[in-house]
């Protein structure tokens, strides 16, 4: 998603530049996005029994998917982030659901900070990167969600106040990386 996503911005500024192989370049960008595109389209989006048609965190070609979504960039979280498809996107809406949900198996939900986490720092481990991830992809008007992230966040820092590279969700202690 993110290479189509960036490709496609790379060619708008290769487009611009004044030499023969410019323009020819310029289309083999476009080509790549447009495939890598109509790839995630074919094979990357599946049916979800709880929330309809998902991204998929990757695929194999062979019809076996890795339902998941982890907390590093780029997440299927931060798709809407990157540009890569519009934050109202009914698929991106559906898999924003799943990823923040006990459905992925990367969900770490507890009493310090409910978040994404991923298989790099073992079970439990949230990562307050990806609570601020959910808050600039929030669509919440009332601004709740938002503000319920920032509170964990700044209360997940183990009185150090700096983020973690990540927090075991019930054990404010417990943490890797201050950054």
């Amino acid at each position: 998603m993110m290479f189509a996503r960036y490709l496609e911005a790379a060619s708008l500024i290769m487009e611009k530049i004044k030499a023969p192989e410019a323009g020819i370049l310029t289309e083999e960008m476009r080509t790549m996005a447009a495939e890598i595109r109509t790839g995630v389209t074919n094979y990357g989006i599946v049916r979800h029994p709880l929330f309809g048609p998902i991204f998929a965190y990757e695929v194999d070609g062979y019809g076996s998917r890795n339902l998941m979504d982890d907390a590093n960039l780029p997440s299927l979280l931060s798709a809407a982030l990157m540009g890569y498809v519009s934050p109202h996107d009914e698929v991106y809406l559906n898999t924003r659901l799943f990823a923040l949900s006990e459905e992925n198996p990367y969900w770490m939900h507890g009493d310090v900070l409910s978040a994404i986490g991923g298989p790099h720092l073992g079970p439990m481990k949230s990562w307050p990167l990806a609570s601020i991830v959910r808050i600039m992809t929030s669509e919440d008007s009332s601004g709740e969600e938002s503000k319920a992230e920032i509170k964990a966040i700044l209360n997940s820092t183990d009185g150090l106040g700096l983020i973690h590279e990540g927090v075991n969700a019930w054990d404010v202690k417990d943490w890797s990386r201050q950054w």
